[in-house]
């Protein structure tokens, strides 16, 4: 059975139906990590929207997404609720993508399941699926032959305060109106411009300025230091952002310690890029798009920070596909406009060798997917459900509660619904506090920051002590209990080793004053 007699027996419904019911098992069943878990804790925390700006931006993430975790905190105080959101903007792009792409049934299935608006963008709660949304609606809305300048600028300035990467997507939205705009003038003869076109200019220059300035201030507010010092580009950190390219569409990440490996990676991804543009190349709304986006996250890439997952370089893959949507909606648009038949036009006898490209990069995006989304429905990525689903049902539900790492420790804090004490900041809370918060803490002394505890809480006869799995400590249990001092002893409880994500494997101590245990 051939692919083109496959793709016309798929119904794109029947697709939708079985993305929402398996992406819906998908969500219960996730266990929020550490990043998720921060950006729902920071908006609990938040009794309005002025502490939610001042939570938030040691982080260095711009507001949009921080703000719709906010509001769906007020909707429903569950973590479930910041996973329905995740889930229904997911949803929303696959639904956008099954029904407006310009790209066959059988390329649609493969994207729907793929990667990352399958696992990593649906599943896994974090703002790139926003940028996801956007640059899809952009898109759409760019691609008519008419759209309105000040809702295009009110979209850049979405992607703008959404994440530090979506600036490449929205630089190349500005970059490919602002050419649009100024090539209809030059081919029309306009050259004075009138006063409604004036307003439209000025609105538009507001809007991206104000967004600009926002986004500049959350990101420059981050904990992380942003000096001349930590920018700064070499031949490796070059081959470094070619190899992030081909992590994004070929979810290969070559080792960068390797220079042979970088070296081949970024052959390989020069090829994807030529290749890309020698199909897109017949339209100037997609070739600005993809060139201009491209090179400016292959310079953050190399200048600035080169990524740390997947989650990141996930947005050349989301930029290759609206750049390909945008060409064959362009080009679609143009020739039915001059009334030329669209499938006797350029994109069909270029889709062939083209479309065989671009579904071996969907099949492998599709494998991945699954193999991923599956692997986390039956083994959790964090053991930090687990661990307070234990608490919560044992003896030891009412004892305070000493944790470390607190970046490790905040997920067990947000299914709890307790503050822990994390020695990080010498004090109760609940998501981990980038200001004023001591990193330089070493895992290996564990016990002498639970000894400061108890010394310094004199009251506290017991206490349940949670650590990450790099800060377990060095006992062995198996002999008899670990005496800290003349009338504190530190008892093993349990371990929780059942975690995809290594950091987030924990090991539980109960801690109790000698004279209190013998009343």
């Amino acid at each position: 059975m051939s692919i083109r007699h496959l793709s016309s027996k798929i119904s794109l419904k029947v697709v939708f139906i079985i993305y929402i019911a398996i992406t819906l098992v998908g969500v219960s069943s996730h266990v929020l990590w550490r990043d998720e878990m921060q950006g729902w804790l920071v908006a609990v925390g938040s009794s309005n929207i002025f502490e939610l700006w001042n939570n938030n931006a040691p982080s260095g993430h711009p507001i949009v997404y921080p703000l719709l975790t906010f509001i769906s905190s007020l909707i429903y105080e569950n973590p479930l609720s910041l996973q329905l959101m995740q889930w229904s903007l997911a949803a929303t792009c696959v639904f956008v993508f099954l029904s407006r792409a310009p790209f066959s049934k059988f390329q649609k299935l493969l994207f729907a399941f793929g990667y990352f608006p399958f696992w990593e963008y649906c599943l896994i709660s974090r703002h790139y699926v926003v940028i996801q949304l956007l640059t899809f609606v952009g898109v759409i809305y760019v691609s008519k032959r008419k759209y309105s300048l000040v809702g295009i600028s009110f979209l850049i300035a979405l992607l703008l305060n959404t994440h530090a990467l979506a600036w490449s997507i929205a630089i190349g939205f500005f970059i490919t109106v602002a050419d649009d705009t100024l090539y209809k003038r030059l081919r029309k003869g306009e050259r004075e411009f009138s006063s409604v076109d004036s307003l439209n200019y000025l609105a538009s220059a507001i809007v991206v300025f104000i967004a600009t300035w926002l986004s500049l201030n959350s990101l420059f507010q981050t904990s992380r230091s942003i000096d001349s010092a930590s920018i700064g580009i070499s031949l490796k950190s070059i081959l470094v952002a070619f190899g992030r390219y081909l992590g994004g569409n070929i979810l290969i990440v070559p080792n960068s310690s390797r220079w042979i490996d970088l070296s081949v990676s970024a052959a390989v991804s020069v090829a994807l890029m030529l290749t890309t543009i020698l199909y897109i190349r017949c339209s100037r709304k997609a070739l600005l798009f993809y060139c201009s986006s491209t090179f400016c996250l292959l310079c953050f890439n190399a200048a600035v920070y080169s990524g740390a997952g997947s989650r990141h370089f996930g947005i050349y893959f989301i930029i290759i596909m609206a750049s390909v949507w945008l060409c064959r909606s362009d080009l679609s648009v143009s020739c039915s406009s001059s009334g030329v038949n669209v499938k006797q036009s350029y994109l069909i006898e270029s889709k062939s060798r083209f479309s065989l490209f671009l579904s071996i990069i969907l099949v492998i995006h599709f494998f991945a997917g699954i193999h991923r989304v599956f692997l986390d429905i039956v083994y959790p990525y964090s053991a930090s459900k687990e661990v307070a689903t234990f608490i919560r049902n044992s003896e030891y539900a009412n004892w305070p509660l000493f944790g470390s790492r607190d970046v490790e420790l905040a997920s067990v804090s947000g299914y709890l619904g307790k503050s822990i004490y994390y020695p990080e900041i010498n004090r109760l809370g609940t998501f981990a506090e980038w200001v004023n918060r001591n990193s330089s803490l070493s895992r290996e002394n564990s016990l002498d920051y639970i000894q400061e505890y108890m010394d310094s809480h004199p009251n506290n006869n017991s206490l349940l002590v949670i650590l990450s799995n790099s800060s377990k400590l060095k006992h062995d249990f198996g002999r008899g209990h670990l005496e800290l001092s003349d009338d504190i002893t530190i008892e093993f409880v349990k371990s929780f080793l059942r975690s995809y994500n290594k950091p987030e494997r924990y090991h539980i101590y109960k801690v109790g004053r000698v004279k209190a245990l013998s009343r």
